[in-house]
């Protein structure tokens, strides 16, 4: 599969971004505050609070930027070669990557104590979501991949509405015994594609996945 750039920020307001989410993935961000951050980052706590005004302005921006990666990875995967089974497989990879990083309490603390940041993150993610998934679904039509009798908009809302579903699993734990957040997430994807494709995109995702051995 076609790689999407790595990150490769110089602004130093965007460095310090792209560590505190990495950190909070990892830890979780009820149990890391501002000194942890700064002790993990290798800064002094007076330096971010020079960026930014406290904890909650410092992860409602961090949301901010994980949204903004979100759309590059995005672009990129819309322009890479290949058709659009490759370009959504690849922004399932980046957000399945993602996912697995992060750490179980990350969705519940969000909600419960930074409510702006969730429904920050949750409104730009479905805004995003909903024009991808329906430009990939109206490229995939005209590439013979997806199935003409399904409407795109609204393919692309029934999208969204089971990642919702995927979060809240996610964020209470269910299926915990069989399931990671990551397979969720996986299967609910590979279950949309299978969903909306012709014979010749099921195939072809067949085949996709078990030469590059994708997702196991």
């Amino acid at each position: 599969m076609a790689q999407t750039t790595p990150y490769h920020g110089t602004d130093r307001t965007e460095i310090l971004l792209h560590q505190a989410m990495e950190i909070f993935l990892r830890l979780g961000i009820r149990s890391v505050n501002m000194a942890d951050l700064a002790s993990e980052i290798g800064v002094s706590k007076k330096t971010l609070y020079v960026f930014f005004r406290d904890k909650n302005d410092l992860i409602l921006r961090c949301m901010n930027a994980h949204c903004d990666r979100m759309e590059q990875v995005i672009s990129e995967a819309e322009n890479q070669q290949g058709n659009a089974i490759d370009s959504e497989l690849a922004i399932i990879d980046f957000v399945h990557a993602v996912i697995t990083k992060m750490h179980p309490s990350m969705l519940h603390d969000l909600r419960k104590y930074h409510p702006a940041a969730f429904d920050t993150i949750n409104k730009r993610e479905d805004e995003i979501i909903l024009g991808t998934v329906e430009r990939n679904i109206r490229r995939g039509q005209k590439e013979g991949l997806y199935r003409q009798d399904i409407n795109p908009a609204l393919t692309a809302r029934f999208l969204v509405a089971i990642g919702y579903e995927v979060k809240k699993c996610g964020e209470h734990a269910r299926f915990q015994d069989e399931l990671t957040l990551s397979d969720l997430y996986i299967q609910s994807s590979l279950y949309h594609i299978r969903a909306i494709s012709t014979e010749k995109g099921a195939s072809y995702l067949h085949s996709k996945l078990e030469k590059e051995k994708l997702f196991q």
